[in-house]
């Protein structure tokens, strides 16, 4: 693996310009930041000048969002525990808003509290003005655990009692912490809107890129809520645009998994006997393939189904609902006793699941908090050793799952939970991990009705509030037996040079033969991808 890295780093050091003059692809609100390396810097910090050390500033825009993306030598939690402030002058008018930090500033929002003020006139008061949450400004952000980096978008069609938040071209904007942090030092930063819109607006289509795909989804669907009067025809409309063939399910506290196998096939209009259903606390799993064999962990659930005739071997599925909120040790520790599990199995100590079976880690893990238990889950980096023991290979080849990070289908967004009555804005909280060593990764989606168009919602049967029958959104991962690697794009049966030109190639286009993640254009995530291919 080293040498061939060496190669490739080679490779890339003579391409770099051509790269760097390519036109920036938009950028993706889900915690992976590739598309933020052509954007400038347009402010740099020292370290060491505050508690909260903030040493880089980003911005970009396009006409419906600003965004930004801040840096630190430090992992912290944007979302609290910090007293990081925003303070941000819509309409570089320094007479005007919050006089503070030398700018007139519309908008100051305190991270940590999650909340803040909107001054439509000038004050010196920071109590007084409007008070606003998150939702007033549909502040998207990620990742929502611990970082020491986070990209933020703000609205730039915000309104608060009807006043639109943002008023010119041109804005400044100053950052600063109860640590003693200011970001810039002096002055502000300044930007100017470039609005210039997206090369391609993101629409990907609901259908499976293949008919024979297997179709799961993963989805936290509120207290039952699939049996409220008002609630069940919005996921009635949602199952069957989605159709899948395996549901994993969480907080059905109240039906047993017969009783909530019959009300998710009845939808589909198919035989609810044909299908099979499992299910411990709160987690269900129903699915069109046989089950095999089932067991508790905790309050979450394995699930062994037959997928052999459809994927060449079972599929080991981990229905997980872990521990809410700030409850971190409880998180990691129910993932811990899950990759044990997963452990035993790769050694072959189960006398039920054989040691190479595929696996998937679906539900709604509650990631907020420390990054550590996203690491783990795809790692399989064991922290309470003494209790489970050591770390474990997770894929049939020893190397790490694959997040596949999925998107919304119309917009650049990754959350999967959203309650805007809730002082925390919204986040990638669920997954859908796969075993990538023995799975070829299909279309994997978010479905969030309401960031789609008109003539989607129509072509699947949708409208446009259906999605809020829950505040979780149903993770769709799409899952198929492998064929030639993912990275060989010129099809000779082997990922080498020829495969990296095509797609250097292709480089900040939507390219369909080199986006390799699916997420609508040619960037490092792709890179990766092919890299991971790259032959011995």
């Amino acid at each position: 693996m080293i040498n061939r890295l060496h190669t490739v780093a080679a490779v890339l050091a003579g391409i770099t310009t051509s790269i760097g003059s390519a036109s920036s692809p938009p950028v993706t609100i889900e915690g992976l930041f590739t598309d933020w390396s052509d954007r400038p810097v347009v402010q740099t910090d020292p370290t060491g000048d505050g508690e909260l050390d903030l040493t880089t500033v980003r911005i970009t825009d396009e006409p419906d969002w600003l965004q930004f993306l801040l840096e630190s030598p430090v992992d912290f939690d944007l979302s609290e525990n910090n007293e990081l402030v925003i303070l941000i002058d819509t309409d570089d008018d320094a007479s005007t808003g919050l006089q503070a930090e030398g700018i007139g500033a519309e908008v100051r929002f305190v991270f940590g509290d999650r909340e803040g003020r909107f001054y439509a006139g000038p004050t010196s008061n920071p109590q007084s003005g409007t008070q606003i949450w998150h939702g007033d400004l549909s502040l998207q952000s990620a990742p929502t655990v611990t970082s020491s980096r986070f990209e933020v978008a703000l609205s730039r069609k915000a309104t608060v009692g009807g006043t639109p938040v943002f008023t010119g071209d041109t804005i400044t904007m100053v950052l600063v912490d109860g640590g003693g942090e200011r970001v810039p030092d002096a002055g502000s930063i300044r930007h100017v809107f470039d609005l210039t819109p997206p090369s391609d607006d993101r629409n990907v289509s609901l259908d499976r890129e293949r008919s024979d795909d297997v179709r799961s989804i993963s989805w936290n669907v509120l207290n039952d809520n699939p049996w409220d009067s008002e609630e069940s025809p919005k996921f009635a409309r949602m199952i069957q645009a989605i159709e899948p063939d395996i549901l994993n399910l969480q907080e059905i506290y109240d039906h047993s998994p017969t009783q909530t196998r019959n009300r998710f096939i009845s939808w589909l209009g198919e035989t609810p006997g044909d299908w099979h259903a499992a299910g411990n606390n709160d987690c269900k799993t129903i699915s069109r393939y046989p089950i095999l064999h089932s067991e508790p962990l905790s309050g979450n659930l394995a699930v062994l189904i037959d997928t052999t005739d459809v994927l060449g071997r079972p599929l080991l599925i981990f229905n997980l609902h872990t521990p809410c909120c700030s409850n971190d040790d409880g998180r990691q520790w129910e993932i811990d006793e899950m990759l044990q599990f997963l452990g035993q199995v790769r050694a072959g100590n189960h006398d039920d699941i054989p040691n190479d079976v595929a696996v998937q880690i679906a539900g709604d893990l509650n990631l907020v908090g420390f990054a550590q238990q996203l690491e783990s889950l795809v790692d399989g980096n064991i922290i309470n050793e003494s209790e489970f023991g050591p770390d474990i290979a997770p894929d049939v080849d020893g190397s790490a799952l694959l997040d596949p990070f999925p998107l919304q289908t119309e917009s650049r967004l990754a959350y999967t939970w959203r309650n805007d009555w809730s002082w925390y804005w919204p986040g990638r909280l669920d997954v859908s991990i796969i075993s990538d060593s023995v799975l070829e990764p299909g279309r994997q989606l978010v479905l969030e009705t309401r960031r789609m168009s008109a003539p989607r919602l129509a072509e699947h049967g949708l409208q446009a509030d259906d999605s809020g029958c829950s505040d979780h959104l149903p993770i769709i991962c799409d899952i198929r037996k492998p064929s030639s690697p993912a990275g060989d794009l010129d099809g000779n049966g082997v990922v080498d040079g020829g495969d990296l030109g095509i797609l250097l190639a292709a480089w900040h286009t939507r390219s369909k033969i080199a986006d390799l993640s699916g997420d609508g254009y040619v960037n490092g995530e792709d890179l990766g991808l092919l890299l991971a291919d790259w032959a011995e």
